[in-house]
């Protein structure tokens, strides 16, 4: 779990870095997903920590309590039972990963902006965040090869 929290303050630390210029990457978010992949059998014990994770970056930075953590829990609940349901040959396939992860980070981005009508076009912050969230997505699926085939080795 000490990876969730280190990615919670990894973007903290990215988000004031980069404050008024582009949004960051949800790095909890996608490692909310790595957990939840490998973990898919009992996902139990990522529940609590998703939520605080949430929690803390919603009394951080957007003000509504519970919002991301909301988020957070449904994306444990969701990712642990599809990968659950795959066969185990399919969860072997980084190609599945890397779509599970983008589409994640994808979804939870994009809602809000269609929302609030904010950041929505081509030069807009929100382009500039999926396009570094797909940068680390492809570094998480090259970590997902890794792990898979140190796994099977």
């Amino acid at each position: 779990m000490g990876i969730l929290w280190f990615s919670l303050l990894a973007r903290d630390l990215l988000q004031v870095a980069f404050s008024g210029t582009t949004l960051v990457p949800d790095l909890t978010l996608l490692m909310i997903v790595w957990l939840s992949v490998f973990r898919c059998e009992e996902p139990e014990s990522l529940f609590l920590h998703a939520f605080g994770a949430g929690l803390l970056w919603d009394l951080r930075w957007t003000g509504v309590p519970g919002m991301t953590s909301a988020a957070y829990v449904l994306t444990v609940a969701v990712t642990a039972c599809v990968w659950s349901i795959l066969p185990p040959g399919k969860r072997a396939n980084p190609v599945l990963f890397f779509f599970c992860s983008s589409t994640t980070h994808a979804l939870t981005s994009v809602f809000p902006a269609i929302f609030t009508s904010k950041g929505l076009g081509l030069s807009s912050p929100l382009a500039t965040q999926q396009g570094m969230a797909i940068a680390c997505v492809l570094g998480l699926t090259a970590l997902y090869i890794r792990q898979r085939r140190s796994h099977h080795e």
